[in-house]
């Protein structure tokens, strides 16, 4: 019988020290502390998913229950099974709260090919692996719907076995009739209580509620007796439309949602040889050189070289072309040395492109980015990692590329993340389409300020307009005291009574600069030039894109006001010097394959561009087409009627144009320098002279070394 004891305590000794063991190493792991922490709290959450600080907590739980109750708490099998699928539907409960987008094995295969960027914090973990095989297995066989219903018979089952419902049925049938017994002896006894003693009657008759939605808030107050009973306030749930308005979001279910792997084997073995190879290629020119790393991306593996202190760097990029040559490489790109480390890159196409996808990046962002209006997943890099934009830092951007090499799908992926992750309350869009084709799927999407503009001269007013946007901005700002959009906003939340009118973003996207520049190139510069300048404040932000990037359509104003670019593949150095002011883009491979090099960079990043298909965009663009639109601004309507006549009323004013008139109609010839001779008057003066003429068609325009037509005769005047 001793014995029994001893043994018996010697278990309760080890069950303690288990105990306290279990709870310090849950401590440990919630908190993240060192190593151990951080691998412990990776590791649950890879396998019961972004609530796993539950099983934290009924760990704890369990623990102190065992230490403070050892013996004294018996379960039954129906009790461990109840807590069992209690624990299941939590799991499957998990992983439906953070899974939309796929059921059955896709949801399964998706988990399992991101497991490293899940373990390692980069992705939602969604319910974990447990969480996501149980959900896997339930939609395969009940899909999304269905499987919400089973989830509330598990609980309803396990909450039945957990708890014995008899005896609680027991419990409160008691309590309603001591309830009521009570109720009798308080009413016979009513006209004896003390006056100022409040019975349940009272309050039924005099502590009236009233529910009240708070504006901004995901809270009901309830407001008491006015007789000095404090106020309460509880949660109430966020209602799911976006605005009040009825505008709702886009699913991004609406994009293709298929996910490759980005690495594959035949990559994977391409990179081993070529890598070796590139080693003896370098030793062979007298390189001593060691491979270090290895990055293989969606369509440029990177080999990470660090060569011999005594060798030159510039060497490595003198034989650029013989490495192209051994490699039997389509196109090469090296990189001497790569910026912040000791090793030079060398950039080889793969065998095998990897699309990269919207769905994938914008399903992946990282939660500290989902409220910025104008950030944009770009494309991945190198190491395969995500690549986020965001406009509102930028604060413009210049795309250039030559025909085909995938600005036009970066444009789209533009505009599609705009209307998938932001409402017409908090971004509008001016688009500029030269081309008329570009644009067309955005037509009648309610972010628009007004139709899109294809006509040159009206995208010359309609820049001009939105600098008198940025002006009244600016105005408004001055009267209330604050100095960008963000702070007039959040001035007009505090203050209501003042009736503010809300500002939202403006992008303004120009997909060919060069055909402004051709019709109306001096105006559209001294546009693009104010708001690059000043317009970041106001919140307006200007995204121009080009396929012709000479130095006469990207001149020296546009690109010191733009300093963040990007760059598809061009035909020459030159080009690449005109955007980057580096050589590069000459090497890039097309299809989406860019150089990005935002004002915060020292050295452009080569990014695999993501890939959104006419189909996707066709299906945001339909979606958000269907939901309330804002009406379009007053100030962008008749723009063909308008011209810029900045110049033209200073010459027609002039006191010399109908003398000059008549004599360029008797003369039958006209040009500046003849008008400045025969009046004295100055250059300036005078080719605004000759300027008013051409417009009125009194003479005809400059023909090189031709003289100019005189229209009219002197019976004509």
């Amino acid at each position: 019988m001793a014995k029994k004891s001893k043994d018996k305590q010697s278990h309760r000794l080890e069950i303690s020290i288990a105990s306290l063991i279990v709870i310090a190493i849950t401590i440990i792991a919630f908190f993240k502390l060192g190593i151990v922490g951080i691998l412990i709290d990776k590791s649950f959450r890879f396998l019961f998913g972004e609530y796993h600080f539950v099983t934290y907590l009924l760990l704890i739980l369990t623990s102190l229950m065992v230490l403070l109750a050892y013996g004294k708490i018996k379960l039954s099998k129906p009790n461990i099974l109840g807590y069992s699928i209690l624990f299941l539907g939590f799991l499957l409960f998990s992983a439906l709260v953070n899974n939309h987008d796929y059921v059955g094995g896709k949801a399964i295969s998706f988990f399992f090919a991101n497991s490293t960027n899940i373990f390692n914090y980069r992705m939602n973990a969604s319910g974990g692996m447990l969480g996501i095989l149980v959900y896997g297995f339930f939609t395969m066989l009940f899909d999304y719907v269905g499987t919400i219903i089973v989830l509330l018979i598990i609980v309803l089952i396990g909450i039945l076995l957990t708890v014995d419902i008899r005896k609680w049925i027991d419990k409160l049938n008691a309590s309603i009739e001591a309830s009521k017994l009570k109720r009798k002896k308080k009413v016979a006894k009513k006209k004896h209580q003390d006056e100022y003693q409040i019975g349940d009657e009272y309050l039924a008759e005099h502590n009236k509620t009233e529910v009240v939605k708070a504006k901004k808030s995901a809270f009901i107050t309830l407001k008491d007796d006015p007789k000095g009973i404090d106020q309460i306030t509880l949660p109430l749930d966020e209602d799911k439309v976006v605005t009040s308005k009825g505008y709702k979001l886009p699913r991004l279910t609406l994009l293709d949602t298929q996910v490759v792997s980005q690495i594959s084997s035949k990559n994977k073995n391409a990179a081993e040889v070529k890598g070796k190879k590139l080693v003896e290629v370098l030793s062979e020119f007298n390189i001593t050189a060691e491979l270090v790393d290895t990055h293989i991306g969606p369509s440029v593996t990177k080999f990470e070289l660090r060569p011999d202190s005594s060798v030159k760097v510039s060497r490595i990029s003198a034989i650029q072309d013989n490495i192209k040559m051994e490699l039997a490489a389509k196109n090469i790109r090296i990189e001497a040395p790569i910026p912040g480390k000791n090793t030079v890159g060398v950039e080889i196409p793969n065998i095998e492109n990897t699309t990269v996808k919207l769905y994938e990046l914008l399903r992946g962002m990282p939660q500290e980015y989902v409220d910025n209006p104008l950030l944009f997943a770009l494309g991945k890099d190198l190491m395969g990692n995500t690549q986020y934009c965001d406009l509102t830092k930028m604060p413009h951007l210049l795309i250039a590329g030559a025909t085909g090499a995938g600005k036009s799908v970066a444009m789209n992926a533009i505009i599609t993340t705009i209307l998938i992750r932001t409402t017409p309350d908090q971004v509008r869009l001016l688009l500029i389409d030269p081309k008329k084709v570009e644009f067309t799927s955005f037509s009648h999407v309610p972010h628009l300020l007004t139709d899109i503009i294809s006509e040159p001269q009206k995208a010359n007013n309609a820049l001009a307009k939105v600098v008198e946007i940025m002006d009244d901005r600016y105005r408004a700002f001055a009267e209330i005291g604050v100095k960008n959009i963000t702070a007039y906003n959040e001035y007009k939340i505090v203050n209501p009574d003042e009736d503010l009118k809300s500002l939202e973003l403006i992008v303004v996207i120009i997909d060919e600069l060069a055909d402004l520049m051709i019709v109306a190139g001096k105006e559209v510069e001294q546009s693009i030039q104010r708001i690059t300048q000043l317009a970041r404040a106001a919140g307006i932000h200007l995204i121009v894109a080009t396929q012709r990037p000479s130095t006469d359509v990207i001149t020296g104003i546009i690109k010191a006001n733009i300093p963040s670019r990007i760059s598809f593949a061009v035909s020459s150095g030159i080009d690449s010097r005109t955007i980057l002011d580096a050589v590069g883009a000459e090497r890039l491979l097309g299809n989406g394959d860019m150089l990005y090099y935002p004002v915060t960079y020292s050295a452009p990043s080569r990014l695999q561009g993501v890939y959104v298909s006419d189909d996707e965009v066709s299906r945001i663009a339909e979606f958000v087409s269907k939901q309330p639109s804002p009406d379009h601004l007053d100030v962008f309507e008749n723009l063909d009627e308008e011209e810029n006549t900045s110049l033209m009323p200073m010459a027609f004013d002039d006191p010399l144009y109908e003398d000059v008139k008549q004599f360029v109609v008797k003369e039958k010839k006209a040009s500046t320098s003849l008008i400045q001779r025969s009046f004295g008057i100055g250059y300036n003066r005078a080719a605004r002279i000759i300027d008013a003429l051409e417009a009125k068609d009194v003479i005809g325009p400059m023909q090189g070394s031709k003289p100019r037509d005189v229209y009219l005769d002197e019976e004509d005047l």
